[in-house]
This record gives C-alpha cells, sequence and structure tokens, in this order.
C-alpha cells in the first residue's frame, strides 16, 4: 500500500491540468522552432526547467542518498533529457498534433516495459490494448508512408520518446519509493541540467538571439514549456505516479491528443480521418491496458483498504 496514496478528485484535477498543459507543449515546440534548431529547443526546455526548481526546491538535495543515483540519472536522461530533443526534432518535419497523438502511446510502452523488466502481469484484455495502440500508431503514418518516406522516418522519434518516458515511470514507481515528487524532479533535472546548459551556449545561441527577429518570442515560449510544460508538470505527474498508479499517472496521456488537435487547428493544420481514427484506435488501447475498473476507482478502493 503507498503511503501518499491520494484522493480521485484530487487525482483527477491534477490529471486534466496535465493534460492542458503537456497537449499545448506541441505548439509551443512549433513556435520555438521559427528561431532556434530541435537541439537548441531542447536544452532550452531542460535548462530553464532546472533553473527553476532550483530556485523552488533549494533544501531537497539534502534528500539525496547514494543508494538512488542511477535510478534518478535514469529519470533524468529518459525522462527528460532525451524526450525534449525528440520531440522538437519530430516537429520538424510532422505536423504537432500529430506528434501529440504519437505521445499517446505512453501508456501502452509503460506496461509493456513493466512487463518485461519488472514482471507485472498483463491479460489478454491488456495485451489486445498493447496491439490496438500500435496499429493506432500505423494508422497515423501510414499516409506519409505512401506519400515521403523521409517525412515518415520522423514518426520514430516520437514513438522512442515515449518508450523512454514509460522507463523512467517505471523506474520512479519502483526504484524510488523513500523519495517524494519534488526531490525527484530537482535531483533527476540536476543529472541533465547542467549538461543541458553547457552544450546549449556552445551553439550559436548567443548569436541567434542577437540576429533572429522573433528570437525573444521564441525563448518566452520554450521558457513557458520548461517551467511550466517540464518543471511544475513534472512535479505534479511525479504526485500522479507515487499517489495513484504507474498506468494512472501515464493515462494522462487520454487528453493529450485532443488538446494537441485543437491547438493543431487553431494554427491552420490539416486534420485528416486517418489524425482522427489513429487517435481512437490508440485510445482505445489505452482503455483496454487500463480495463481493470477505472483508475478513479482503483484509487478509491485502494484507500477503502488502507483505511479498513
Amino acid at each position: 500500500m503507498k503511503e501518499n496514496t491520494i484522493g480521485p478528485l484530487k487525482a483527477w484535477t491534477l490529471f486534466i491540468l496535465l493534460a492542458l498543459t503537456w497537449g499545448s507543449s506541441f505548439i509551443l515546440m512549433k513556435r520555438g522552432l521559427e528561431s532556434f534548431s530541435y537541439g537548441q529547443i531542447g536544452f532550452i526546455r531542460i535548462a530553464t526547467a532546472w533553473l527553476f526548481t532550483l530556485l523552488v526546491a533549494l533544501n531537497r538535495f539534502k534528500k539525496y542518498e547514494r543508494k538512488y543515483l542511477w535510478a534518478l540519472v535514469a529519470v533524468g536522461f529518459f525522462g527528460n533529457g532525451i524526450p525534449y530533443i525528440l520531440f522538437p526534432l519530430a516537429v520538424t518535419k510532422l505536423d504537432s498534433s500529430l506528434v501529440g497523438i504519437l505521445n499517446s502511446l505512453v501508456p501502452l510502452f509503460t506496461l509493456m516495459i513493466g512487463l518485461i523488466w519488472f514482471k507485472i502481469k498483463v491479460s489478454w484484455i491488456g495485451a489486445l490494448g498493447i496491439f490496438a495502440g500500435f496499429a493506432g500508431a500505423l494508422w497515423l503514418l501510414l499516409p506519409d508512408l505512401q506519400v515521403d518516406f523521409d517525412r515518415l522516418s520522423y514518426g520514430i522519434y516520437p514513438i522512442i520518446a515515449t518508450v523512454c518516458y514509460a522507463i523512467s515511470i517505471n523506474v520512479i514507481n519502483t526504484k524510488l519509493p523513500g523519495l517524494d515528487a519534488l526531490s525527484i524532479t530537482l535531483l533527476s533535472l540536476t543529472a541533465v541540467g547542467p549538461l543541458a546548459l553547457g552544450y546549449l551556449f556552445s551553439t550559436d545561441f548567443i548569436d541567434v538571439m542577437q540576429s533572429a527577429p522573433a528570437a525573444w518570442e521564441s525563448l518566452g515560449y520554450i521558457s513557458l514549456l520548461g517551467i511550466v510544460g517540464s518543471s511544475l508538470a513534472i512535479i505534479v505527474f511525479n504526485i500522479l505516479i507515487k499517489g495513484t498508479t504507474s498506468l494512472f499517472a501515464a493515462s494522462v496521456t487520454y487528453a493529450i491528443p485532443l488538446v494537441a488537435l485543437l491547438w493543431g487547428v487553431w494554427d491552420g493544420e490539416a486534420i485528416g480521418a486517418e489524425h482522427l481514427g489513429g487517435m481512437l484506435c490508440i485510445l482505445a488501447g489505452v482503455y483496454l491496458v487500463n480495463f481493470k475498473g477505472s483508475p478513479a476507482e482503483r484509487i478509491r478502493k485502494r484507500r477503502l483498504k488502507k483505511e479498513a
């Protein structure tokens, strides 16, 4: 039984806030690409998230213990570093809404990695959900297979990023039971923040800031992504992981595609039947993975057992 279990109302409130925040991330990446490279966007996002978290949680360094080192490094790289580079790379060739939909694969990979590495049992319904999710991803990418194979290859990047997220979620849930959400956020970002900051200034970042007309505006979008979409959102996400279940936290991607699609429509991106069909297929897969009662109901039952 988890000591940090949170109630259904709080769980769903945090869930919705995360969906709105992360669903808006992809359009912010698109705005950042108007001035910066995908790598610079990733480094700025990591650096601003780390620096902001330092300001609000500096005292959490005292929570560090050597036994957590490799788990925190894994969360830093798989939960923050690698995906923050891969997602803007994908947005250089793919619509932000499509990348947002592919992000829905996180719960499916969370279950698969939990099954392979952490010996989590899966029912045949869960296995069907995994298959449906991958079928939905293929459906989304199929039109590009017929038109532009080079563009299609960029669809691999958000899929790899979702695998990284899934690894991070399982590591947090199984290897960091003694750390609170804020400490995990600070310590894991510290594993990648200094590297990102140093590498950022080894690029032409300063030249871009001095010469690109929209550089400051783009920097504002990415900083917003780093502070709200990364630092604050990661804290909330870690609260969900530790206070509910890995699958419930990962299932925030139920709603992210809808938010990403609405931003895409607002920005003039073409939304076709394959987008809607693929999204529904992925979400059906996520639903099947979570089939044994709704996440909120599982939380309620767990709380009742704890109080009994």
